[in-house]
């Protein structure tokens, strides 16, 4: 059994875990650990509640000098207040056992009475608002930043943050190590990796055995992106729904395509990030009452959605991954319950589609639409 000293975890860290009960790492922490701890640039796909903060907040802790004259020497950007409080009580033992101080900023708090104390940080956690905030008031510096970590990027991504993060890394020194954790791999996340990650970073991926829910009827429509709405209304109209739940990549495109469907008549609503946490559980609760017919969500917002008799889900945008696939695919026919999963695929999704099929292995009856008759 590989241990946390086996991945060269220092025995002050060590004795902080076991502490904490923690004896043995996580399969993403043993993927992890020791090349960041390196200093290698990290980019890794993980589910939340793999491990994968001690992940990040042990290479952090063995890495950064508590004598540093320039704080804070390390950054991690989370978009929740309730995750960067969740961040910081994970660093908490550890960082202690090593000197160094921590501190978490985030909106909902008086912006001054937090800020005390914040430059004398060795470690920050911040989400992206609080801290362009601190930083554009000079109450803290981002020039001693030597190691950037990203968590939950796509939700980053859902709740509207990209730009600020970008804006954020742009304001870091070139020469840092970067980290990059996220449950999936939208484009926009890509591109970020692209463009402020070393060329050489390490490729990580911890994932779950892909099971696919027997009682679920899969279906494809070949459909072109520009025919999209026209076919999800024929559908309507042909299956009935009575409740459909529907996934797009962002939070734009949930709302665009929200706004088109009422446009034409019909009862639907949005679920993302961008709402607040009142809002989506109104509009959820609606939605299983039957007040809303057709919920438009973005894969992060339909986390933990648990609704045991929704006949209906479809893929307006092709899922990222076979992850996706299938947790989209397991939202209906819950509780042995029967359903049907529907998947858009566009002129360009064609490869994407196929390494799906490919993975899964499932079987999936393909549609046909009025439309192109």
């Amino acid at each position: 059994m590989t241990t946390f000293r086996d991945l060269g975890v220092s025995d002050e860290v060590v004795r902080a875990l076991a502490a904490r009960g923690i004896e043995a790492p996580f399969p993403i922490q043993i993927m992890v650990i020791e090349d960041a701890t390196s200093g290698r640039d990290t980019l890794a796909r993980s589910k939340t509640g793999s491990g994968k903060t001690l992940g990040f907040a042990i290479p952090i802790v063995d890495q950064v000098d508590p004598g540093a004259d320039r704080r804070p020497v390390a950054l991690v950007l989370t978009p929740t207040r309730e995750l960067a409080q969740q961040v910081s009580d994970a660093f908490e033992d550890i960082a202690d056992a090593k000197d160094l101080r921590v501190m978490a900023v985030y909106g909902g708090t008086n912006v001054r009475e937090q800020s005390k104390g914040v430059g004398s940080a060795h470690i920050l956690i911040a989400t992206p608002g609080r801290l362009d905030d601190l930083v554009e008031r000079g109450l803290v510096r981002l020039d001693g930043v030597k190691i950037f970590v990203l968590d939950e990027a796509d939700r980053m991504l859902d709740m509207g943050f990209i730009v600020d993060v970008e804006t954020i890394l742009a304001r870091c020194p070139r020469q840092r190590q970067t980290a990059l954790f996220s449950a999936t791999m939208p484009y926009a996340i890509l591109r970020i990796c692209d463009r402020f990650m070393r060329r050489d970073a390490d490729h990580i991926a911890v994932r779950p055995e892909l099971k696919m829910v027997e009682t679920v009827r899969q279906m494809v429509y070949f459909v072109a992106e520009q025919d999209k709405v026209a076919a999800l209304v024929e559908l309507a109209d042909g299956f009935g729904f009575d409740r459909l739940l529907i996934f797009r990549h962002t939070q734009i495109g949930v709302d665009r395509l929200t706004a088109s469907l009422k446009r034409r008549g019909r009862n639907a609503a949005a679920l993302h990030g961008g709402l607040s946490q009142r809002e989506r559980e109104k509009t959820l609760a609606a939605f299983k009452s039957g007040e809303i017919q057709f919920l438009v969500a973005t894969n992060v917002a339909s986390r933990g959605l648990d609704i045991t008799d929704l006949p209906y889900v479809l893929s307006y945008d092709i899922p990222e991954d076979a992850d996706t696939y299938v947790h989209r695919v397991g939202r209906t026919a819950r509780m042995g319950r029967t359903g049907t999963a529907i998947t858009f695929v566009a002129e360009w999704d064609l490869d994407a589609w196929q390494a799906i099929r490919s993975e899964v292995g499932m079987e999936v009856e393909e549609g046909e639409l009025g439309l192109y008759r």
